[in-house]
């Protein structure tokens, strides 16, 4: 079918979606679907938007095509979060949405100390004024463990890993957290 261009709005009752057809067999498979009440569902990503995955399961592994994605930890009873092998350039944000009463971890895939980070977390005691600590990860942590109050394992906190080459992550976060504030850094 040729192209067609419109001068004006184009309306629909019905919705509208943008869809593949494979050459072989003629299934359709549909890439973006905006429905009758205007809400959009795409297979791709939509410019300008930060994309957003709600984690509420126990494990969840993160992959390198969840570059640039935002991640609510919204499990309760804990979540542990694998991420990816480092490379240069890969960005994954984690927000603290609902406050831990388990262990809450996010960890690189290789676990034996040739991943690693650099960065800095810190930590603020809302309760107490001015108690804010900044800690610095270890050549050999490879976990950032929210698994207790001091950890900071109160929602409202993020945490940010950029790659910066095949072996390590940069770590940014500003965590919430309660009593003696400690470092989240760990080993595996």
């Amino acid at each position: 079918m040729a192209n067609t261009t419109f001068n004006g709005p184009v309306r629909s009752e019905g919705g509208f979606e943008q869809i593949s057809k494979n050459s072989t067999t003629g299934a359709i498979t549909t890439n973006l679907d905006v429905d009758s009440s205007g809400n959009i569902t795409t297979t791709g990503t939509i410019a300008g938007l930060t994309p957003y995955e709600s984690i509420t399961a126990a494990t969840k592994a993160v992959v390198a095509t969840d570059t640039g994605k935002l991640f609510g930890l919204n499990r309760a009873g804990g979540i542990t979060v694998t991420l990816p092998t480092p490379a240069a350039g890969l960005t994954f944000k984690f927000a603290v949405e609902t406050t831990f009463t388990g262990t809450g971890q996010i960890k690189t895939a290789t676990t034996d100390g040739t991943d690693g980070f650099v960065g800095y977390a810190i930590l603020s005691d809302p309760a107490t004024a001015q108690d804010t600590n900044t800690f610095i990860p270890a050549a050999s942590n490879d976990v950032v463990d929210l698994g207790s109050d001091e950890q900071g394992r109160l929602a409202g906190g993020v945490v940010k890993f950029t790659g910066v080459n095949t072996t390590t992550y940069l770590v940014e976060a500003v965590l919430i957290g309660d009593g003696t504030l400690a470092t989240p850094f760990t080993d595996s």
